[in-house]
């Protein structure tokens, strides 16, 4: 379904690709400003290929998003002023396989779980500043290597 023939009353799936970076967090905001109650929101971290065990950057990274998944959920408690404690987070720790990029394996991911749109952040002082391309090297390749809506979050340090 696209945007546009996708019904009200229907479950929309979002797969949100991160790291620690606040960018990405930005779009986990944004796929809960977009979500509506009952929707399901994926926040997806591949780890690489030899990484066997949790490291450092994958535990704090589950950490994160662990407590921002209870903040939002410890406010379904006070009803009258719930926003999006009723929507269906997880998140997923993903291995790549073998011979797999980043990009593919989050395409594959959002394939697999019927994702209507993926997410993704991005600094905008990346193009700014630092003269680099508006969107990384892996937030453009998944863009590119998908067929499913794709949603940019912009992320500005000043707001």
């Amino acid at each position: 379904q696209t945007a546009t023939t996708l019904k009200s009353n229907t479950k929309t799936v979002f797969a949100v690709s991160v790291c620690l970076n606040t960018a990405s967090t930005k779009g986990f905001i944004d796929a809960l400003r977009l979500s509506k109650p009952g929707d399901e929101i994926h926040v997806v971290y591949v780890k690489s290929f030899l990484e066997r065990t949790e490291s450092d950057y994958t535990i704090a990274l589950r950490t994160k998003f662990a407590k921002l998944f209870a903040a939002i959920h410890e406010e379904m408690k006070d009803v009258a002023h719930a926003t999006y404690g009723d929507r269906v987070c997880t998140f997923h720790l993903l291995e790549k396989k073998k011979g797999y990029t980043t990009p593919q394996a989050i395409v594959e991911f959002a394939d697999d779980v019927g994702a209507h749109f993926i997410v993704v952040g991005t600094n905008v002082l990346r193009s700014r500043e630092k003269g680099k391309e508006h969107l990384g090297s892996i937030s453009m390749q998944i863009l590119m290597d998908s067929h499913k809506n794709f949603v940019i979050a912009h992320y500005h340090p000043s707001e």
